[in-house]
This record gives C-alpha cells, structure tokens and sequence, in this order.
C-alpha cells in the first residue's frame, strides 16, 4: 500500500487495491479540516470515509489520518453507524422528504458566502437529524427526529464570538400517538431559554395548562465550537442520532453521501420551507405619521392616520436619550447606546381613527432629530443586549405599567422621576394627552405620552440617512404593527439593519462540553420540569 500527502489537502491512494475485496481502492480527499465532509472522530484522530467498488456495488470503509501514515482501520462501517449526508435547501414535514438537493460543492459555497442550507442525516431509511444552517444570520439549528419521522427535539444556536456558538433555545416535544401530526398546537411541549451571561434559564411547559419556572443552566452546557464544514457529528454525535454505545467501543458514525441526485424531488417550495429566526421588524413607521395613510384590520375595520400632534421640545444636553415609563422611572431604565446630537428636539405624537368606530388611537411617538430623509432602521438597544439572539417577532422594548411612555436625556432621570411623581400627585392624571415635566436644576425635561392600548413592552426604533446619521427616535405602540395596508399609502421601502452589538467584556474563556452530555442534561431538565408540573396538578 503507498501514501501520499499534499500540503493542507491530505490524499491517500491505494494503486495496490483490497486483497481481502479484490476491489480498486480510489483516492481519499480531506475536504475541509477535523474530518472533512464525511469524517468522524475517535479517540483523538480523525476519520474519512471512502466509497469501495466492489463488484459494481459501493461499500461504506472507513480510513484514519493520524501523525502515521494513512492506513486503512477498518474493513468496512457497520451497516447500523453509517450515516448518509443529503445537502439540501430544507425539510418538506408533509413528505418527510429533503428539498432542493444540491452538492457538496454547492453546499459549502453557500456555508463560504454566509447563505442558508440544510443538512440532512439518514440512516436506515429514516431521517436523524437536521441542521439548518445561516452563518450570515449567525445561526445554527439542529433538530432531531423520532422513529415516525418527526422532529422532536431542536436546539436554536448562536454564533456571538467566532468560532464559539451559544445556545439560545432548546425545545422538545412529545406526541400522544404515532399518527399524530408534528408539532401538535395543543400537545406537549417544553422550552428552555438562556442567555450566554446567565447561570440559570428560563423553562416552562405548556401541557394542560402552561408551567414556568427557571433552572440552573451550567455554563458548559450553554456552549459549543463551531466546526469545520462537514463535521456534522460535531453537533449531533451517535449517541443523539440514536445509536446506543457498544461494548468497548464509542458508538462512533460513520457519515457518508446519500445516494440522491442534485436538485431531486421539488425544485422549489411554494413558501420557503425554512428561515433563520429574527428580531421584529419595524411596518409603515412613514406611513404612522402621513395623514391620509389607510390601512384595514379584520377586527376594527379601517383605520385612517390623522395629523401628527406636537407635544413639545425635548432638551437633549447630553445626547444619551431613555425611553421608558415616566411613572416607573429608575436606575434600570439606562439610556440607548446610539448617541443623539446635543440640542432641542420635538416630539410629535402619531394617531388614527377607526372609519366606523369613531375613536381614536395613539399608534406612535417620535423625537425628531434631522429634517433628512430615513434610509434605514434599527432596533435601539441598551448595553448588553444583543438583537442576534432574538427569536422571531422578538425585540427589545420599554415596559409601560402606568399606560404612559416618554421621552428623556439621561443626565436627568433621578430628577425627572421625581418631577413626575409629584405631578402626578398634584394633579388629576391625563391619560389621554401628552405631558410635558421639567427640573429646572438639571434643565432638562421629559415628554410623556400615552402608550397605545395601555400596559405593556414596545419597541424604539432608530431611523438614520443612508451616511448613518440618526434622524429621529420611534416609540412604536404596535397598534398598526399586524394589519394590512391600503391605497393610497405609500409601500415602506426603507431598509432594516442590524445595530453592531456592543461587548459586555469580561466573558471568561468558556468550556463547552460535548453535544451529547448536553443533550442529555436537557432531556433530564425537560422530565425534571415535567415532574414537578405533575406534582403540583395533584395539589
């Protein structure tokens, strides 16, 4: 048997062929690194699998690279550990099959350029695992499947700091019967939430009524590194594809190509199949502020935008501006980390009539800062938090619990809280109109205004030109956020973009452990969880 090596491409070739087979052995490339497309790991050295011809068939072999030459280390996989790879656009849940097959080639152009695609993992003739995979979105999800061919298990991934991604989100699912459909509205159903920061997550299970409550979440078990393209098992071991461990051995897969052609089956989905999950997006921000704006609600009918209100002049000394509750004021209410220019700035407040309800709404608020057109929009965020890991429809708002919401610089907000409480205990409290409150020893003010439907969170978004200046600040009731918009209000093409998160500091080097320990401390949280539910529906 001869070896060869190249220089960051090991090949291996075998001119002699199988004695034992009789068969022609081809050449071995490692694609990638730490395995490659098709490698697997064992005690320290790396694996590549390779296709034999045998008589006309392919059989799985497995070959280890270590500091030795290439030697062939086993005569094949077992039929039970061999793992077919399929890249794909996504998973069809109503045919349980893989959708816009691609190459591996194409696959790893779309893992180089930070666009998404999907893995699939099969073994005997039934799906294991998927990842869903958007390096652009900085998003990993693994989702695992029961012996029926649904998915049960998903865990949501982040990748905050290269190379090392978070887990965001973990969730299980349990079906009451083997026709019951995937992801049941009302079946059972538990979720587990953490932040990289947090020693412990938030967990509830909705099974019969919703349970919440938090466990501790070791720090071990909130990380994992990212691997190399191809090493998929560095996500989803044997053990969590459903292979038990053998006596003596590792429970080791082998991961090989499926036999599948590109682009079989579906060409393309009617709807994509997949997205990576995101922030809320900001709707008609424009349109709330332009009279005349329509749009139509399956509840209330049609809604008509109204002529903005002004509600005064709001003293910026420091360019640090706070959203939040004025009646709740405190030192957790800390200012946005995008930075406004020192000056005046009014605030307009934004409202609509119901066309056959005949009442009003406040949908809006905004702090102008630059007559200049918006080219783009953000979430405005505090320090520490971070839009990368937020789920679909989520953001970062201001509480309101007095049904009031305002606008304020930093430099004020002890004394401003204080302002106004008294006021309030002074006067009869106005829900319905903007309020202005001023300290005179710090010369700034804050602008109150009602916060749409009452109680609640809201978001902030920041408006910039296309140079990155910030033109306005808009406190967004949501009462507009869902509906449908009619002629003649002008289509929203304003960009969205994502605010560059700023590093808390201070993270200590973390130490993820292998993905199969953590998955199995999240299987026992969930039946912890599940428990104590129990215990308490029999009290």
């Amino acid at each position: 048997m001869s070896t060869q090596h190249d220089a960051g491409d090991a090949r291996a070739t075998d001119r002699a062929g199988d004695p034992d087979r009789g068969g022609s052995w081809g050449v071995l490339r490692r694609l990638g690194s730490a395995g490659g497309p098709f490698g697997l790991r064992r005690s320290g050295l790396v694996f590549l699998t390779c296709l034999a011809l045998v008589g006309g068939l392919s059989v799985a072999a497995t070959v280890r690279i270590g500091s030795a030459p290439v030697e062939r280390a086993e005569q094949g996989v077992a039929e039970e550990s061999a793992v077919e790879v399929t890249y794909c656009a996504g998973w069809d849940p109503g045919s349980r099959k893989p959708v816009g097959v691609m190459g591996v080639d194409g696959a790893r152009k779309r893992d180089s350029a930070g666009e998404p695609y999907a893995v699939l993992l099969t073994a005997n003739a039934r799906p294991r695992g998927l990842l869903q995979i958007d390096w652009g979105r900085h998003y990993l999800g693994l989702f695992l499947f029961d012996e029926h061919g649904r998915r049960d298990r998903a865990y949501d991934y982040r990748e905050l700091e290269p190379g090392l991604l978070d887990l965001r989100q973990y969730e299980q699912w349990r079906y009451a019967s083997a026709d019951e459909p995937e992801f049941p509205e009302r079946g059972w159903h538990f979720t587990l939430t953490t932040r990289p920061d947090g020693d412990t997550a938030d967990v509830q299970l909705d099974h019969g009524g919703l349970f919440q409550t938090s466990h501790d979440m070791p720090e071990r078990h909130r990380t994992l590194r990212r691997a190399a393209f191809g090493d998929w098992t560095a996500y989803a071991d044997g053990g969590m594809l459903g292979f038990g461990r053998r006596a003596g051995g590792a429970g080791d897969v082998a991961l090989v190509p499926a036999r599948l052609k590109e682009d079989e089956g579906h060409r393309e989905a009617a709807t994509p199949l997949w997205r990576a999950p995101s922030g809320m997006r900001p709707r008609y921000l424009e349109a709330l502020f332009t009279p005349g704006s329509r749009f139509s609600d399956t509840e209330f009918g049609v809604a008509i935008v109204t002529e903005p209100q002004s509600a005064g002049v709001l003293r910026v000394p420091t360019g640090a501006v706070i959203a939040a509750d004025p009646g709740t004021l405190s030192s957790r209410d800390e200012p946005y980390t995008a930075m406004v220019p020192v000056g005046d700035h009014p605030v307009l407040i934004a409202g609509m009539r119901w066309e056959s309800e005949g009442w009003n709404e406040t949908t809006a608020a905004v702090l102008r800062i630059l007559d200049k057109p918006t080219a783009s929009w953000e979430l405005a965020v505090r320090p520490g938090q971070d839009t990368r890991l937020l789920g679909d429809d989520e953001f970062y708002g201001f509480g309101v619990d007095s049904g009031m919401g305002a606008f304020l610089d930093a430099s004020g907000r002890d004394a401003l809280a204080a302002a106004y409480e008294h006021r309030q205990q002074s006067d009869s409290p106005d829900d319905d109109t903007a309020t202005e409150v001023g300290d005179p020893a710090t010369g700034t003010n804050l602008i109150a205004y009602p916060s749409g439907r009452g109680d609640g969170s809201y978001p902030v978004w920041i408006g910039r030109t296309a140079a990155g200046e910030v033109t306005c600040l808009v406190a967004d009731m949501l009462v507009l956020h869902d509906v449908k918009s009619l002629p003649p209000t002008a289509p929203d093409t304003t960009a969205f973009l994502t605010p560059t998160p700023t590093g808390s500091g201070g993270r200590p080097e973390p130490k993820p452990t292998d993905p199969e320990a953590t998955a199995g401390f999240l299987a026992a949280v969930a039946a912890s969880i599940a428990g104590k539910k129990e215990q308490v529906g029999r009290r």
